[in-house]
């Protein structure tokens, strides 16, 4: 039976990409399924990283059916920033087939030559703040909000595509415990008293926001020279403020000042959604937003995203004050076990933060490369 693939050209088509990846993963019991109104949201103008991205999205059809999708996308910041004419493909998703892998990928790539890219990598969202990596190891653990799951045979059919490895993701489940929470605390307070630095504890979200601005442009300096890392810019500060830091849990957040008032150190951390995403299944109405504010209060687990440290203060113990003010949250919040999310491999800087917790090393995620 032929496969056609199809250019997504109007609102209608947008829905049907991003419902695919609903109706593909609707007997799977590990998916964190994305809300669609988010995924709307992300795929349209209202994300600002439209304004230096082109993008194309392109569907498969078999007998008037759906069993594919790919994004394509060309980060112009990325390309200037690595001086190389490079290309991403993303939101990659598609029946156990290898004709419908293939045609789409051909069809990405063709579109990506035509613009003058001649390197291609992915899975990769428009920026670093999307999600990214093909999970090769972990599909028995349950996915989370910050990451995409995906089927095993993914990695088939990307090894058949003629694709190499460019970098690895990896994820740590962690299991907090008192004697943790006191050794880690010990460490916190000597860096404070050695530093002259302080924690910072707000009372409100809007408290919080005041600081949006400082906080990401501290992530801005110690992300930058990550792989795949764009810097944000203004109107991408006030997306994801609004985004994110207007429904955090104040007890799940880490900041250190010194003593200028200046925020040195950062972590940021939620109470899993995992659970309310799988019982939400992409929609947040009827009852998908209940699922969602329960999750922010009962929960057992959390979802750590991202820490940021000064370069002035790396490797002298701020990383312990967050630490240990994100852990005594969680314990106040009922949490026994967090999720670290992706973590570059040879980022030991972050994984030496984890061996006072007990934990495992349990997924693993892929970066693609191609010469076209």
């Amino acid at each position: 039976m032929s496969i056609e693939i199809k250019e997504v050209s109007s609102k209608k088509d947008i829905k049907k990409f991003i419902k695919f990846y609903t109706d593909l993963y609707k007997e799977n019991k590990q998916v964190a399924f994305p809300l669609h109104l988010d995924e709307q949201k992300c795929l349209s103008d209202e994300n600002p990283a439209l304004s230096f991205c082109r993008v194309k999205y392109f569907l498969a059809w078999k007998q008037n059916k759906i069993v594919g999708r790919i994004c394509a996308i060309i980060n112009t910041r990325e390309q200037k920033k690595i001086n190389k004419k490079i290309g991403r493909f993303g939101l990659f998703d598609f029946i156990d087939d290898k004709n419908v892998s293939h045609l789409l990928m051909e069809k990405a790539c063709e579109w990506l030559k035509s613009e003058g890219v001649d390197i291609v990598h992915g899975p990769m969202g428009f920026t670093d703040m999307d999600r990214q990596g093909l999970l090769i190891e972990g599909h028995d653990r349950d996915g989370t909000m910050a990451t995409n799951y995906n089927f095993p045979y993914y990695e088939m059919h990307i090894d058949a595509l003629e694709f190499s490895k460019s970098t690895d993701w990896i994820e740590f489940l962690l299991y907090p415990e008192e004697k943790v929470l006191s050794r880690i605390g010990k460490l916190s307070s000597r860096c404070k008293k050695i530093h002259n630095l302080r924690s910072v504890y707000f009372s409100s979200r809007r408290e919080l926001k005041k600081h949006a601005d400082e906080i990401f442009s501290l992530i801005n300096d110690s992300y930058k020279d990550l792989y795949g890392y764009i810097e944000l810019d203004e109107a991408q500060k006030k997306y994801y403020t609004k985004t994110y830091l207007s429904f955090v849990n104040l007890k799940m957040i880490g900041v250190v000042m010194d003593h200028n008032d200046k925020i040195v150190g950062v972590g940021i951390s939620m109470p899993s959604f995992t659970k309310a995403l799988q019982k939400a299944r992409g929609k947040l109405f009827p009852m998908g937003v209940f699922h969602m504010f329960r999750a922010l209060k009962k929960n057992d687990c959390a979802d750590l995203y991202l820490i940021a440290v000064d370069k002035e203060y790396q490797g002298k113990g701020v990383n312990a004050i967050i630490m240990h003010d994100i852990t005594k949250g969680a314990f106040d919040l009922g949490i026994t076990k967090a999720e670290t999310n992706i973590e570059l491999e040879d980022n030991k800087k972050i994984h030496q933060m984890w061996r006072f917790f007990n934990g495992e090393q349990h997924k693993r995620r892929r970066c693609y490369i191609k010469s076209l």
